[in-house]
């Protein structure tokens, strides 16, 4: 009931969203350097993020609080933050990549400094904080660079969420990405935003962070894990040589100059994420 009340809120909230969006004339301006075919997606309304985020937060607030429930705070500071970057996409600039990797580990540090408590990795304290910090920033990254086709980071969120199912928390986003999938599903007519990625990535990082898996994240998110790291490897391999590694990175716009379609690009890389995450829960001996 949780996820079916969720999934019916943010299909209802996204869609207003979208209509508002349109209304103000606010849409996503597509980079020229990209693939040729994202230019007709130029226009697309944005941040559905917020939409679904509250979708997700109400039926949390009126369900039933878990023990998770401080997970919140941390995704309505890269929820904001994501919302400003993509208002000042719009308006001005985004931020640049300094600002937010500041903003980024200052937010994750405060949390690095409470989760270490609830949970241990390593003998020392410190050393806890550091490694937590530094997974909620490169969930917050590695998420949104795999935010880039239509419905591909919300179909892996799913997947992702669906070992949590036993929390409302997860109950409650799964719920709030299906609904927003009803409208982002090829051809999309509103994407999620930074505000949405970012505030995704640290939530579901921060649910193995909490429950003792951390050490199973890199495999089960092996699709965001590759997203991020194509664009490590593309900027290095760019800076010695001066060629591409990749023909674009993140690695999905790689596949779709490749000749792959867009939603068979999404399909394959749910389809291993979802055997990812099984083999993580077969590890673990069952659901988390």
């Amino acid at each position: 009931m949780t996820v079916a009340a969720s999934a019916l809120l943010a299909w209802f909230l996204v869609g207003l969203w979208t209509g508002l969006m349109r209304a103000l004339g606010f849409g996503k301006e597509v980079r020229a350097d990209g693939p040729r075919a994202h230019l007709a997606k130029t226009g697309t309304p944005s941040m559905g993020g917020a939409a679904f985020l509250l979708a997700a937060f109400g039926v949390y607030w009126l369900v039933g609080q878990d023990h998770r429930g401080a997970l919140w705070l941390l995704a309505l500071g890269f929820g904001l933050l994501g919302l400003l970057d993509d208002l000042a996409g719009l308006i001005r600039r985004p931020l640049r990549a300094r600002e937010k990797l500041v903003l980024q580990a200052l937010m994750a540090l405060v949390f690095a400094v409470w989760a270490s408590r609830e949970v241990r990795y390593t003998p020392y304290p410190i050393l806890d904080m550091l490694l937590i910090a530094l997974v909620i920033v490169a969930a917050a990254n590695a998420f949104n660079f795999t935010d880039g086709l239509d419905g591909l980071l919300a179909s892996v969120s799913v997947v992702l969420l669906v070992p949590f199912q036993s929390l409302v928390v997860a109950q409650s986003l799964l719920g709030a990405l299906l609904g927003f999938l009803w409208h982002n599903a090829p051809k999309a007519k509103v994407f999620m935003g930074d505000t949405g990625s970012q505030a995704l990535g640290v939530l579901i990082a921060g649910l193995f962070v909490l429950e003792g898996r951390l050490w199973y994240l890199p495999l089960a998110a092996i699709v965001p894990v590759l997203e991020i790291l194509s664009v490590v490897v593309q900027v290095a391999y760019f800076r010695r040589t001066g060629k591409r590694f990749f023909r674009m990175s993140p690695l999905h716009h790689h596949f779709e100059l490749s000749g792959w379609e867009e939603a068979k690009i999404v399909f394959r890389f749910t389809a291993i994420t979802a055997l990812a995450t099984a083999v993580v829960v077969s590890l673990w001996g069952g659901s988390f």
